[in-house]
């Protein structure tokens, strides 16, 4: 007979009451096939012979001497059975489904070696939503504090790392690697854990469909011997990590950077993600900053002063130019607003400029745009690549195309583009940009007719 196809791992030092919940919560899901381990680790007296109530549908392994969570982990992944070792924390409460999801998950990505869990605090906000690596080289759990139930929260994803309190790890990636590193002592030994298995080119997965309820340290004590699991981070992990915290924050649309012909460069934070210091250090480097761009406009409006003057010397009469960004927004949300229907869907070409997508109550969104509705970040590569970005765009719903004054090359730089757009769209040319209505895409009986 083959053994259980997964083995859930419990580590236990004292607390019996929080370990007989969490149990309770295991056994009362735990689906077929599968097998729940309790790791003694060394407890008081008296604190495993609460758990005898359980009988046979809990094994428990008993330790003599205190290993701490990486020792115990080890200890317990040794006398499992399962080809799939499941460890969970004894101060955790599972919620419904937690362990199915995490099979499925591991079942749909066969390269997946480790899949972490979404983990809350009692109080229903995230705790993690998987592991990112900030600028400063080391970990932080995603999103913690944020709504449960946020998005961003719950996005399934490939990622470096996740939590050891509820995290499934395939029995032979875990082999290959060692297990857990007895030099950390209860803290950084799963991020350890998932670096080496991804050194070993296993893949860690973050799974937001399982989700459990984490009472965060209540378990084991872990100041005194934390800075020593830094440092080993530090000197093993610090310079070789993905620093992915600003990417998985773009990606979740919570960041968004805009990219001017000059800088500043236009940066957009969720409130929710961060909030913006302006301490004395970023206003000293701001007043240089805007000295420094004041001389550049002096310098402009003189050369612009001296070229009119010759301009005007040779009989050549011109109007002034408008340098005024905000002028020119102004004046294409102005043409936009009067000659666009309200709550129309609206598509403004430009380079993510987020500004000239504020039209009132109409519904605006960047063009050229990947599939999610952001900015694509490049221009298209030749006309056949605009067309169907165009008609993917109408296919969700777009109504109306705005070329500001300032992109109109693209009808020049795209004629094959230009002449889709004649042929599919009403449009008009105004002071500030040109205008397209876009006719609705016709249905296959339609087109017969």
């Amino acid at each position: 007979m083959s053994g259980p196809r997964a083995s859930v791992v419990v580590p236990m030092h004292g607390r019996a009451g929080l370990t007989r919940r969490c149990l309770e919560l295991v056994l009362a899901d735990l689906p077929p096939g599968c097998e729940v381990l309790v790791v003694d680790d060394a407890s008081p007296p008296g604190a495993a012979a609460e758990l005898a109530g359980f009988g046979d549908s809990v094994r428990l392994l008993h330790l003599p001497e205190n290993r701490g969570f990486a020792g115990a982990c080890n200890a317990g992944a040794e006398a499992a059975s399962g080809e799939l070792l499941v460890f969970l924390n004894n101060d955790t409460e599972p919620h419904p489904g937690w362990l199915g999801a995490l099979l499925n998950c591991a079942a749909e990505h066969p390269d997946a070696a480790a899949v972490g869990a979404r983990l809350l605090y009692p109080s229903g906000a995230v705790q993690h939503a998987g592991v990112a690596f900030g600028q400063d080289g080391y970990p932080h759990n995603l999103y913690a504090g944020f709504p449960g139930d946020h998005p961003a929260a719950n996005r399934p994803r490939r990622l470096q790392a996740v939590t050891g309190a509820c995290m499934l790890v395939r029995r032979p990636a875990f082999e290959w690697v060692g297990g857990f590193d007895h030099g950390f002592c209860n803290s950084m030994e799963d991020v350890d854990l998932c670096l080496r298995i991804g050194a070993e080119g296993g893949e860690v997965r973050y799974c937001p469909e399982a989700v459990v309820t984490h009472l965060e340290s209540a378990t084991r004590g872990r100041e005194d011997k934390f800075e020593a699991s830094v440092s080993r981070y530090r000197e093993r992990w610090r310079s070789r990590v993905d620093r992915d915290d600003l990417s998985l924050y773009a990606e979740d649309g919570l960041l968004e950077v805009e990219y001017p012909d000059n800088h500043p460069l236009r940066i957009s934070v969720s409130p929710r993600l961060a909030a913006i210091e302006r301490g004395d250090r970023h206003e000293a480097e701001l007043e240089p900053l805007l000295r420094s761009q004041a001389r550049r406009l002096e310098e402009m409006e003189r050369e612009l002063a001296r070229l009119m003057a010759e301009l005007r010397d040779r009989g050549v009469e011109v109007e002034p130019p408008r340098l005024g960004y905000e002028d020119e927004v102004a004046a294409v949300r102005a043409e936009a607003e009067q000659c666009i229907p309200a709550l129309a869907s609206v598509l403004v070409v430009s380079r993510g400029d987020s500004e000239l997508l504020r039209l009132g109550q109409r519904e605006a969104g960047h063009f050229p745009a990947a599939a999610d509705g952001r900015y694509l970040g490049h221009h298209p590569g030749g006309d056949a690549e605009a067309i169907e970005l165009l008609e993917a765009a109408r296919d969700r719903g777009a109504e109306y195309l705005v070329v500001p004054a300032a992109e109109l090359w693209w009808l020049d730089h795209y004629p094959g583009f230009a002449a889709h757009l004649e042929e599919q769209a009403c449009g008009a040319r105004h002071k500030a940009c040109a205008i397209y209505r876009l006719q609705p895409r016709l249905a296959p009986a339609e087109v017969r007719q």
